[in-house]
Formats: structure tokens, sequence, C-alpha cells
């Protein structure tokens, strides 16, 4: 196995920081590590230095003995003189460096040598070493473990000749010992510097880590949500540039928190609370420290007219009135928490949110769009959430100067209480935004309660139709019906006014009045009146086609006109469809037309140019300017049937009938009477100058293939003038459908 060891270190290396957490611990053994180290590096590189000198030493006491021996035996082996030689070589050998001293002499082969147990007449095999300096005549070496061998020829320097070869042997101390002596003596000197310099370095570690801690301390504060805690940022060294980074990060993380919670919490165009503030907020207070609930109202106001302000002035403008309507709620409710008697700031308006369990307090937040929402304490009685509404709704409609600009919008306020309507913050804003659209329903710039509210208009079976009705625009079950308009002289069929038809998959065939409400309120409107529009423009052109010319008039909804792309999609559905623009009448209740005349004109004034008529339906109701009715550019007026079923009995009724056909022909408009259901309001009418009417007396709503077959059978019918209305009625095809 050979990986299992690296296997091991690399485990042991990867355990290391759990056993030594502490940085200076760590720091004081790695210097104490380094030291040991470089200490073994220096005994391995020291022993190898101390081995290498003592054979040098060794080779340099062998070559001088070995020169000295040379020297000694020129004369006797001159003189033939070997057993004073001999005596010379035992006495070098006695001095216990040299292990073998020898002399040949190769003339008489002789062998001279040094161990007194041979003798220069004994026959000694000639050494190697001998043998080769005398053939060589230079010295020759041979080392091993124990002994530095040397053998030298011996030279007569007089007669430059050699007379023989002279053989040095001498011991050399033990590896193992010289070893052992070096690394005791360097072991000793390693303790001694390691005893030493532990405790400096101990000091300098604490000195090196003490900033680092303070560093560490100091990132703890910060962690613990303390921004301001201080850095060692005065130093110049490593630990100050990473101090200074620190402080800088932790500087932009302050800002970017900040910024977080304003988008959060803050709305960007108001700097009121936004839609989760208030929610915190109002959640937060429910309930006080006793776990009984606080009385509290939830105002939720939407602006009226103020998609016109956008569309008119544009959205900076819009943001403008915004800020400025913001402005003008938190003055409001500052006001009135000053009379209740707090402070101008002890209610959060716009600051921190309610602690759980705090009491309540006020609060105003923007919710999105034009809604801004209250939350406010209320009493038993709510008289002062009363008077706070009514307040608000006038505080709104006072006209506002922005850009040297003179804006005007409203304010429809629902309002839901807490725990009357609702026992969370969903229901209560829910009901509260009901409340707010039944006030809208109204005409607006009102508040309305949750409980004057009725309850069924809020039911699950609305909110079924609402889905119903989304599906039934994408399977296409809308249909439409056709109500003839009847020219009062003539009695000739002059236009049909074109009704919606919801061919429902369970119900049947619905009437608008079943669906027409839900479709205003969930701005399902606008598909509709698009879908009826291009069927009345197909079936108009198809009866064009088949030599049938008929005028038709499509009902349009204040939701429409103020829906951008409203005059291009009207003129593309006639251009798809080659319906005649001139026999295209639109009709537009009196209290839309009224409530923004300026937007009227701008939406109606391409379609005018383009041919089609405009009338004003269900006139009477609302409350008509001679001034804009001359401005706006209607070709007719539509009598409310209010007015036509009270002819036999209300004189007022009639006074208003005839007051109306009155300025009708003064203005140059033709009328409409509506809801004709008997022939003394016809004649009444008639008399009277009304020029077109319409009703069961004639025929009530029908599918298109029963009005081509009942136009064609009233056209040869005797005139009501001078018939029996009655039996003319129940004659028809259509006055029994």
């Amino acid at each position: 196995m050979p990986g299992a060891p690296s296997s091991a270190v690399a485990k042991f290396i990867d355990l290391l920081p759990s056993w030594l957490p502490s940085l200076r611990t760590r720091f004081v053994l790695l210097v104490a590590g380094l030291f040991l180290a470089l200490s073994v590096v220096m005994i391995m590189v020291a022993s190898y230095l101390d081995l290498r000198d003592e054979e040098q030493r060794a080779v340099s006491d062998a070559r001088a003995i070995g020169a000295t021996v040379s020297r000694l035996a020129v004369p006797h082996l001159t003189n033939h003189h070997y057993l004073i030689l001999e005596q010379e070589l035992e006495s070098i050998a006695a001095s216990g460096v040299v292990e073998l001293a020898q002399v040949l002499d190769p003339a008489r082969a002789v062998t001279i040598d040094s161990d007194p147990a041979t003798s220069y007449f004994d026959d000694l095999e000639i050494h190697p070493l001998v043998k080769q300096a005398l053939d060589t005549g230079i010295e020759q070496t041979r080392q091993s473990r124990d002994r530095v061998e040397i053998a030298l020829p011996v030279r007569d320097m007089d007669q430059n000749s050699v007379l023989g070869a002279a053989l040095v042997s001498v011991k050399r101390s033990s590896a193992d010992g010289i070893l052992m002596t070096i690394w005791g003596r360097n072991i000793v000197i390693t303790l001694v510097l390691l005893v030493f310099c532990i405790p400096v370095t101990f000091h300098f570690a604490a000195n090196f880590v003490r900033p680092i801690k303070a560093l560490t301390l100091t990132a703890h504060t910060v962690s613990a949500g303390n921004f301001d805690a201080p850095f060692p940022v005065e130093r110049t060294d490593e630990i100050g540039v990473l101090a200074r980074a620190y402080r800088d990060m932790v500087s932009t993380i302050r800002h970017n928190m900040v910024r977080i919670h304003e988008l959060a919490y803050v709305d960007p165009i108001t700097r009121l609370p936004n839609r989760e503030s208030f929610r915190q907020h109002f959640t937060a207070s429910m309930f006080d420290e006793h776990g009984e609930a606080n009385r509290t109202a939830v105002l939720f106001i939407d602006l009226d007219r103020f998609k016109r302000v956008n569309d008119s002035y544009g959205h900076d403008n819009g943001d403008a009135l915004l800020k400025d309507v913001a402005t003008r709620l938190r003055r409001l409710l500052n006001l009135r928490l000053r009379e209740g008697g707090k402070g101008e700031g002890d209610g959060p308006l716009h600051g921190p949110l309610a602690a759980p369990g705090a009491a309540p307090s006020a609060m105003v937040a923007r919710l999105g769009g034009d809604e801004f929402a209250i939350a406010m304490p209320a009493d038993k009685t709510l008289a002062g959430i009363h008077a706070l509404a009514e307040q608000l709704v006038q505080c709104i409609e006072q006209p506002l100067e922005i850009n040297s600009l003179t804006m005007a919008v409203g304010a429809s306020i629902g309002v839901s209480v807490f725990p009357d309507d609702g026992n969370d913050y969903t229901a209560i804003l829910k009901n509260a935004d009901i409340a707010m659209y039944a006030a809208k329903r109204t005409g607006g710039n009102r508040a309305c309660f949750f409980s004057e509210v009725e309850g069924d208009s809020w039911s699950p079976d609305r909110i079924r139709l609402e889905a119903d009705l989304k599906k039934a625009l994408l399977r296409d079950e809308i249909t439409i019906a056709f109500q003839p308009k009847v020219d009062c002289t003539s009695m000739g069929v002059v236009g049909a006014e074109v009704l919606a038809r919801w061919q429902h998959p369970e119900r049947g065939l619905l009437s608008p009045g079943s669906f027409i409400e839900v479709a205003e309120e969930s701005d399902l409107i606008t598909k509709l009146g698009s879908r009826v529009l291009e069927l009345a423009c197909e079936q108009g052109r198809f009866w064009l086609n088949h030599g049938l010319c008929l005028p038709l008039a499509v009902n349009v909804s204040i939701r429409q006109i103020e829906k951008p792309g409203f005059t291009t999609r009207v003129l593309d559905v006639l251009e798809q469809t080659g319906f005649p623009a001139e026999l295209l009448q639109l009709e537009v209740t009196e209290t839309v037309a009224m409530a923004d005349p300026e937007r009227i004109l701008e939406a109606t004034k391409p379609l005018l140019e383009a041919g089609i008529t405009f009338a004003i339906d269900d006139f009477g109701t609302g409350y008509s300017s001679l001034a804009h009715l001359q401005r706006l550019p209607f070709n007719s007026f539509k009598i409310d049937r209010s007015f036509i079923s009270g002819l036999a009995i209300d004189r007022h009724s009639r006074s208003i009938v005839q007051t109306i056909i009155a300025m009708a022909k003064s203005l140059n408009y033709e009328v409409v009477a509506e809801g004709v259901e008997t022939e003394d309001q016809f004649r009444f009418l008639r008399a009277h100058g009304c020029t077109t009417a319409q009703g069961f007396l004639f025929a009530r709503p029908m599918p298109a293939d029963q009005f081509e077959d009942w136009s064609k059978a009233f056209e040869k019918r005797p005139s009501l003038a001078s018939g029996d209305a009655r039996d003319q009625t129940q004659a028809s095809p259509s006055a029994a459908a």
C-alpha cells in the first residue's frame, strides 16, 4: 500500500486545525517545527562535512607517514640494513596510529614490515598496492571503512632511482562513532537554542496576533449588528490594510442594508411605507399584550380619475401628483393625531414597524398604483373614522398645482374594521377593497363602510360568475341580440341597438343585467365590449352584403374608453369586418360623458372624423352641462326608460321628456326614447317631436335571424297610430320571445 503513509499524513494535517485552534499556538509550533527541521538539516550537513574532513585527515596522515617511511628506507635499502629498518618500522607502528608499515626491496625480494611476528627472512606475499607503486613509480592509495592504505616508491634522490616501495596502513575512526559524536554535540546545542527561542517566539506571536484578535473582536461586534465598531485602521502594515478593507466592506454592507430595507418597506415615489410594511405593522398591532383584539380601522383609498392625469400629462406628473397626495394624507393624519392628544411623531406614519403586542397606532402607506391605505385606532361608534373619511375625501379633491399645471382627482374610500369585519389582515384589506369599489360604483369621491355594502354583492356566486365569464370570452360563448329602433313618423325600422347575451353552459342564456356589473368590476368589460363590437360589425356587414343597410348602436363603457388604444381598436374592427363607419353608433351613458368630458372628446375625435356617430345613453339621469353638451360630439339623446315609464302617471316625467326633446331640437340632436311599452307612451312621444323609439311595444331583443324575419313582417303591418298597439304587439313574433 504505497499510498497509505501519504494518506495518513494528509489526514493528520487536516486534523491539526481542530486540535490547535489558537493562532498563536499554531504560529509557535510552526516556528519550532521549522527550527527543528532546520536543525536536522544542519546536523546532516555537518555530519557529512565532518566525515569528509575525517577522511581527508586520515589520508593526509597516511600520506605523511608513508613519506616518512619512504625517506627512512632509502639508506637502509642502499646499505642493506634490514634489521635496523625493521626495528624503526616496529617503532612507528607502536604509536597506535599506523596499523602496518612495510618496505619491499625488489632487488633481493625482501619484505621488511612492522609486524613483530614476521621477519624479513620470511617469504611474504607482495601487497597489490606495492606492486602497482613499483610498476607505475607513483603513489597508490586505497580506502575502506576502517583503514587507509598508501604505497609509495622509495627513491634514491641522489641517483634518481627507485630502490623499492613502502606501504603504510593507517586505521580510520568508526563512522558511527563520529556521527554519534557530531549528533550529540548538535542536539545539545539545538535544545539549548530551542529552550531560548520558544519563549521569545511566544512573545512575538502574542504581539503579532494581538491586532488580529482585535480585528476578530470587531468582526464579531459587526456580525451582532453594531456597524459602528472601531477598526484598527491606524496601522500601516498588512493588518491595517486588512482593517481598512474590512471597514470599507462594512460601510458598503451598511449602505446596502439601508437600501434593501428601503426597497423592502418604503415606497420609492412617495417615501411612505409600502404594502409589506403596512401588512407587518397592522399584523403586529392586531392584539395587545393580553391577547385582546385592538379595534383598528383600515381605510382603503383609490384615486378617482388618476389614469386621466397619467394619460394626459405623463407619468412624471402622475408621480408628482402621488407625492402631493401622500403629503396631504400625512399632514391630515398628523393633524388628527395632535387633536386627539398625540404628538406629531407619536404615530408611525412612515417610521419603523410596530413591535408585536404594541398599542395600535396610525400609519399611512401606499399599496401600489394610485392606492393608499391608512390604519387607524377606532372607537366603538366609529365617529372618528367617519369624520376622518370625510376629511380625506375633501382633502384629496382640492385641486393640485404641479409643474404649473392644475390637476384635480377624487378619492373613493372603503373602510373595514378589525375585528368586526374580519379576523385577519387579508380579510380586513379585502373587505376594505370591496367597500372602496362600492363607493366607486356610486360615482366615487366618497367613503363607504364595508358594513354598508350588501352582503350578496360579493358572494362566492359572484366570484364564480367572474371566473365563468373569463372562460366564456375564451370559449366564444358571448352572442348578441338586436332591439329595433323605429322611426316615430314613418314607422320604419331605422336601426337596432346591439345587446350582449351570454350562452352559459349551465344557466342558459343570460341577459346583460346578470353579468355586466361583474364585468365592470373585474375589468373584463374591455374584452367583452370588444367582442360585442366585432360580432355587431360582422353581422352588419353580412346584412349589408344581402341588401339590408341597417345602422347599429353599440354600448361602450368608461373602462373601454380609458383603455389605451380604444380608438385604434374600433377602427381596426371596422377595417377587418368591412362595416361602414357611418352605420356604427357608439352609446355612452350620460354619467360617464359628464364625469370626464375632456377624455370623451379626446377619444371620440378620430372616430368622428372616420364617420362614426355617438349617442348619450340614459339621458336625464346625470348632471349634464349645456356648455359641455355643446362641446361634446354627440348626435343623439336616448331618454332614460325611467322617464318613459312615468309618462302616464307623472307630470314631472312628462315635463322632463318635453324639455329633453325641445333641447335636442335646439341642438339639432336626434332623440331616441328607450323602454316604450304602451301605445299611449308612443303617441305622447310622437306628438311632442320624438324622432325614434324602441321598446317592447315593437319587439324584444332578438337574434339576427329572427330580426330579419321580424323586420320584413313589421314593414308590412299597419301603422301603430291607426291600429290597436296591443294587437300589433301580440301578433309580433318577437313579442312572444
